[in-house]
């Protein structure tokens, strides 16, 4: 980093990625930043500098870096985590330091202090102690645990829908299953997929994931699964919308011949929204009826399945469509996992939050194997038409796709 650049981030608060500290601050207090950086998106901390004034008061002790490395990381921090320590002269005659932490791949990090193990996070400008919540979702990032395969209270087999799993079972593994299976051979056929799994006390109940591919009502026990869609007369959100529906069907579907015999929740979306964005014309044959949609149809669906499927349900909150006159928004609930941004998505990298989510959709017919959805079927395909490049977006809360319509 550079004097200059150094000025520039000056000239700002403290924020999500940026913390300003006097190198007199207690080597505990240092590391409470540093870990919450490493549990968030990293960032960067500043040595010499008030934190109440953004005064450039320089640096007071001899070794600072040593002090920082030996002190700091190596007797506070676990996991290790390896920083980049750069010291900056300025025309005063000061130093800073700066130290930049990248987000961790061993999250969660803690401080390490009297024989306990704090774990902080990094919200807005401030570094608090995560919640349950919050150590879970970390845990998930980096694949620590899948929350997908968690055991969902007060479910049984009575709640998954027999004959949508049995027909997706013969269809992708090729094995015949009677529906006459008695609900104990069923459980453990389900168990291997870890469709169902044992609870804490003993008793074989639904994952979460199990509910969502193939219960008859998810939504009674996971309330934030569904799609809402809302449809706003305008381009702003408005109090009084055009319609306001939620689908809340599991995402199972049946084929058969190719044909869709029974639909799932991204057929019932997409229906819905045939009925907003496209419209049925006769073709110059005077035969054939065709559908022209406002947006590529492939793109919306691949963008629905892809708000279900990667979605966080550690959130309570439902994804949401909005429909505006000129533009359509996607918002599924929790921001990328791990280490993958948006500039790795349009790259065409990939970083499943909830990998057997992913299989099953892949199975039924819904998602491509590549896992380029994002890149090919949505960015490409839009540029190629003449579309406005889609704008994404990501937050502490959730990640958002926004197409824009054709002027």
């Amino acid at each position: 980093m550079k004097y200059n650049d150094l000025l520039e981030i000056l000239s700002n608060p403290e924020n999500y990625y940026i913390e300003f500290k006097r190198d007199d601050v207690r080597p505990e207090h240092l590391a409470k930043e540093i870990v919450a950086f490493a549990n968030f998106r990293g960032g960067q901390v500043i040595l010499g500098v008030d934190d109440n004034t953004k005064e450039i008061v320089g640096l007071t002790r001899d070794n600072c870096e040593e002090w920082v490395m030996d002190t700091v990381f190596n007797r506070y921090i676990t996991p290790s985590i390896i920083p980049l320590y750069e010291e900056i002269n300025t025309p005063e005659g000061h130093k800073v330091a700066v130290i930049t932490i990248e987000q961790g791949t061993l999250k969660p990090y803690a401080v390490k202090q009297n024989n306990r193990e704090t774990i902080y996070i990094r919200i807005g400008s401030i570094s608090k102690i995560a919640d349950r919540d919050q150590m879970l979702r970390m845990s998930q990032e980096v694949g620590h645990y899948h929350f997908e395969i968690a055991p969902v209270s007060g479910t049984s087999i009575k709640d998954l829908d027999k004959e949508l799993f049995i027909e997706f079972y013969k269809k992708t593994y090729d094995e015949k299953v009677s529906f006459d299976i008695k609900d104990k051979d069923l459980e453990d056929l389900l168990s291997g997929y870890d469709l169902m799994v044992q609870s804490s006390f003993g008793e074989k109940v639904c994952s979460i994931a199990g509910l969502i591919l193939f219960g008859k009502n998810p939504a009674k026990f996971l309330p934030q699964h569904g799609i809402r869609v809302l449809h706003y007369k305008g381009d702003e959100i408005s109090f009084e919308s055009v319609s306001d529906k939620n689908f809340t069907a599991p995402i199972g579907r049946i084929l058969k011949d190719n044909e869709l015999e029974r639909s799932g929740l991204v057929d019932h979306v997409m229906q819905h929204l045939s009925e907003k964005l496209s419209e049925e014309k006769m073709a110059d044959d005077g035969i054939t009826r065709i559908r022209n949609w406002v947006i590529p149809e492939r793109v919306l669906r691949e963008v629905i399945v892809n708000s279900i499927i990667h979605r966080d349900y550690t959130r309570s909150g439902k994804n949401e469509i909005r429909l505006f006159d000129n533009r359509i928004e996607f918002e599924s609930q929790g921001r990328l996992p791990n280490t993958l941004t948006i500039d790795k998505i349009k790259a065409g990298q990939k970083y499943p939050r909830n990998p057997l989510l992913v299989q099953h959709a892949q199975y039924l017919g819904l998602m491509e194997h590549k896992g380029l959805g994002i890149r090919k079927i949505v960015i490409e395909k839009l540029k190629n038409m003449g579309f406005p490049e889609p704008e994404l977006i990501e937050t502490d809360e959730f990640f958002k796709v926004i197409i824009k319509k054709k002027v």
